[in-house]
């Protein structure tokens, strides 16, 4: 289930995508996205998992064994993309690395977008799971 969550010493509510309380290494939930090399012929890095994000950025896990640069380029759906610096890196196990990325040359309208279309699509994912349960 989607929650947000106030943090005084952050600029932008937080929408999370996995659970506060269960280390990021064992969680399964969040929504899957690209990431890219900056550039006009930027080639595919590595997929991620989205596990939060605001208008200002996003958290998210990624494949330890792939080298992410500092700038990257976001690609949701085939269709969204934004560039964004790395700003936080953190292990989490043997094999995923949390990064923190702060939103670079987005237009306000094209982060709101985004961020309607990744809530909208957990808590459909949210909704789904609940269905096939008690289904």
């Amino acid at each position: 289930m989607v929650a947000t969550k106030p943090d005084v010493s952050r600029k932008y509510l937080r929408w999370y995508f996995s659970s506060a309380s269960q280390p990021h290494e064992t969680q399964t939930k969040g929504i899957a996205v690209k990431l890219w090399q900056s550039g006009l012929f930027g080639r595919h890095i590595c997929q991620a998992v989205v596990k939060d994000m605001s208008l200002g950025g996003a958290g998210l896990l990624a494949p330890l064994t792939k080298t992410v640069p500092d700038i990257v380029v976001v690609e949701y759906d085939n269709q969204f993309k934004i560039k964004a610096e790395v700003v936080y890196r953190r292990q989490v196990s043997d094999k995923l690395v949390f990064l923190g990325i702060s939103w670079l040359d987005a237009k306000r309208e094209q982060r709101l977008n985004l961020l309607r279309r990744l809530s909208k699509k957990a808590y459909r994912a949210s909704r789904d799971a609940k269905a096939q349960s008690h289904g």
